[in-house]
């Protein structure tokens, strides 16, 4: 007799859209479920905005708590932007199940990392994902250094240092939030964010 493989499906709705429920989302991976002939072993819900970091998603949070402890094989979406709020998460997302051992379905894409096909779909992203970092280095770098080249003082009077400006810098190429970055350098929200935005128009 053939072992059923263990899956579990995620559904997502942002809190922004009143009209959507995970019910939609949930009956169409039912449907695939069936026609795959896998065994449904959990549902995690969350209705919350999409923005919000991984400890804003309760039910996230436990699926990937969960997949430590080997509960499933299989983890099903509806699509990508369900997994993640940014192709970075999403492609860290896919690394960590990779590396698991767990794969990953996002039923509307047509993307299935248990494939070969997926598998080469999920490098590809990988490596659209460092084009887009080493852009967004490249740029940043470039306009911090005509900032300093032209001598021009960033925005109001600033307790930023050289050093910190540095960090601040790193950290948010690193896709750290400004909350983050702030309890990091030890400085308030407000700086950081006036710095970044001082540099994202300079570029």
């Amino acid at each position: 007799m053939t072992v059923k493989k263990k899956v579990v499906l995620y559904c997502r709705v942002s809190t922004s859209d009143k009209n959507q429920t995970t019910e939609n989302q949930s009956r169409e991976l039912k449907l695939y479920c069936e026609r795959m002939d896998y065994e449904i072993v959990q549902i995690y819900e969350d209705e919350v905005s999409g923005a919000k970091t991984r400890e804003k998603r309760p039910q996230y949070n436990q699926m990937i708590k969960d997949s430590f402890q080997k509960k499933f094989d299989l983890i099903i979406g509806y699509d990508v932007s369900r997994f993640g709020r940014s192709m970075k998460e999403f492609v860290h997302f896919l690394s960590d199940m990779d590396d698991k051992g767990i794969g990953v379905v996002a039923v509307k894409n047509g993307l299935d990392t248990q494939s070969s096909t997926g598998r080469m779909m999920m490098k590809l992203i990988g490596v659209l994902e460092e084009w887009n970092r080493e852009i967004l280095i490249e740029r940043t770098k470039s306009g911090l250094r005509r900032t300093v080249a032209n001598g021009t003082k960033l925005g109001r009077k600033t307790v930023l240092s050289k050093d910190i400006k540095s960090q601040i810098v790193d950290a948010h190429l690193e896709g750290l939030s400004i909350r983050k970055i702030a309890e990091k350098v030890q400085v308030n929200r407000g700086a950081v964010q006036r710095f970044l935005k001082t540099l994202n128009e300079r570029k």
